[in-house]
C-alpha cells in the first residue's frame, strides 16, 4: 500500500480528498486531463496524468502521455512501485520509460555514512547538529528520535516520555541548541479522526523538551525550516499551507489553505527573508513578512516538481525527488535576484544501489557533503499504522552525497 504521504499529493494538487473508488478515480483523469489542457507546458501535471492512467489500467493513454513528457522535460522517470504497476509490463509503457531514462545521467557514487538496524523505525525526517556533530533521525512508526554521534554510537533522543506521533521533518537551530521536530498523527486513519500537528522542540545540550508549538489549522504538517534569527517554519502537505512557529501560541498562518497544495520541503534564504516552498509542481518563493509568494521560475528543461526535502547550500537548493522519480538528489543554481532556476545538475541518481525511497537529508556545509535518508521504506507504514512486507523493508541508511565546489 502506498503511504498517506504520497496519496495525499495527488489529492492536494487536485483538491480532492484521498480516494479509491472508480468514481474518485474517473474525477482525478478528469481533473488532471483538464489541468493539462489549460496549462500544455506543465511537465508536472502531465505526469501526474500518466500516473492516473496507469493506475486506471490504461496502458495506451499513459505510454502516449510519458512520450510526450519526454519532449517537453528531463528528470522525470516513473517509479514502478507508486502507481504504474498495473502498465508496467506493457511493450509501449516499457519503451516510454526506456526512453526517458535514457536522458538521465548517471552519478551513482556516494559512500554509506551510516545505517540504523531497527526495522521498526520507518525513518523519514534527518537533521545534523554541527557543534557536537551529531544526527538526529525521525521515526514515524516509532514515535522517537534517535541521536548518531560522531563515532556513530546510536542512542534514543526522545522516547515515550516525550509524547510524540509520527516524526516528520526535523531541522536543528545551532546557535540556539534547539531541535525542531514535526509530530502529525495524519498519517494514520485512527489519527485523522482526533488530528494533532505538532511541531516539538528540544534542548540539544540536556535533551529536555522544552516546548510544543501547536497547528489546529493544518491537516498534515511535513517539514519545518530555521530562518536567520531563529523563526522557525512549518510546511502542511494536507492543506497546502505554510506556518510560522510563534512561542505560546498557536503556529500563525503565513500561506493559507490551498495555496501550495502539496507543500512540502522548506528551506529559508540566507538573510531570512524568504522561503522556498517545494510543492506538487515546482517551487514558491514566500516572503516571511507578508507571506505573499510567486513561482520560482525555471529556465531549464529539468524537473523541479514534488521535491521532498528542500536545502539551502552557498545560494543554492538542494532537493530530494522521490515522487517523479524513485529517487535523485538535485543541485538547483539561482540567479543573481534568487527568483529563477538557471540551472539543475544531478548529484545522485537513481543508479544508487542503496536507494530506497529517499527523503530527507542534511547538509554539512564544512565539509561540503549532503547527507541523504536514502533508505526508509515510508510505503511500508500503512494505514492502520501497521508495516507490512518485512521481507522487503530496507535497513535505514544515509549516504554521504558530494556536492560540486
Amino acid at each position: 500500500m502506498r503511504s498517506f504521504l504520497r496519496a495525499a499529493l495527488l489529492a492536494s494538487l487536485l483538491a480532492l480528498p484521498v480516494v479509491s473508488t472508480p468514481q474518485g478515480t474517473q474525477t482525478r483523469l478528469q481533473r488532471l486531463q483538464a489541468a493539462v489542457a489549460s496549462n500544455p507546458s506543465d511537465s508536472a501535471s502531465l505526469f501526474f496524468l500518466a500516473r492516473e492512467e496507469a493506475g486506471a489500467g490504461d496502458a495506451k493513454a499513459a505510454a502516449a502521455s510519458l512520450r510526450k513528457l519526454a519532449t517537453m522535460a528531463d528528470g522525470y522517470l516513473p517509479p514502478r512501485a507508486d502507481g504504474f504497476e498495473k502498465v508496467w509490463s506493457d511493450p509501449q509503457v516499457t519503451q516510454a520509460v526506456q526512453a526517458l531514462e535514457a536522458k538521465l545521467p548517471r552519478l551513482d557514487f556516494a559512500p554509506v555514512a551510516f545505517t540504523v538496524d531497527d526495522p521498526g523505525l520507518i525513518p523519514e525526517g534527518l537533521a545534523y547538529d554541527p557543534q557536537a556533530q551529531a544526527f538526529y533521525l525521525g521515526s514515524i512508526a516509532e514515535h522517537r528520535i534517535m541521536r548518531i554521534d560522531a563515532q556513530q554510537h546510536i542512542t534514543e533522543f526522545a522516547g515515550a516520555a516525550a509524547d510524540l506521533d509520527s516524526v516528520l521533518g526535523l531541522a536543528v537551530d545551532s546557535p540556539r541548541h534547539t531541535l525542531y521536530a514535526v509530530s502529525t498523527s495524519a498519517l494514520t486513519a485512527k489519527g485523522r479522526e482526533h488530528p494533532r500537528n505538532q511541531v516539538v522542540a528540544f534542548d540539544l545540550i540536556t535533551g529536555t523538551l522544552v516546548r510544543r508549538y501547536e497547528a489546529p489549522l493544518a491537516a498534515q504538517l511535513n517539514d519545518v525550516t530555521v530562518a536567520f534569527g531563529g523563526r522557525a517554519y512549518v510546511t502542511d502537505s494536507g492543506s497546502g499551507q505554510v506556518f510560522e512557529l510563534q512561542a505560546d501560541r498557536p503556529a500563525r498562518v503565513l500561506v493559507g489553505p490551498g495555496q501550495l497544495r502539496g507543500a512540502n520541503g522548506i528551506a529559508a534564504s540566507a538573510d531570512g527573508k524568504s522561503l522556498y516552498v517545494a510543492h506538487a509542481t515546482g517551487i514558491a518563493l514566500v516572503d516571511t513578512g507578508t507571506g505573499a509568494w510567486k513561482p520560482v521560475v525555471n529556465r531549464t528543461r529539468e524537473n523541479i516538481a514534488a521535491i521532498d526535502g528542500l536545502y539551502q547550500y552557498n545560494g543554492q537548493l538542494i532537493g530530494v525527488e522521490n515522487v517523479t522519480n524513485p529517487g535523485r538528489v538535485i543541485l538547483m543554481r539561482l540567479s543573481h535576484g534568487a527568483d529563477e532556476i538557471v540551472e539543475v545538475r544531478t548529484v545522485l541518481s537513481h543508479h544508487h544501489n542503496q536507494l530506497n525511497e529517499p527523503t530527507t537529508g542534511a547538509v554539512r556545509a564544512d565539509t561540503g557533503y549532503f547527507f541523504l535518508l536514502a533508505a526508509t521504506g515510508v510505503t511500508h507504514f500503512n494505514e492502520q499504522g501497521r508495516i507490512e512486507n518485512l521481507d522487503t523493508l530496507p535497513t535505514a541508511t544515509v549516504l554521504k552525497v558530494l556536492l560540486p565546489r
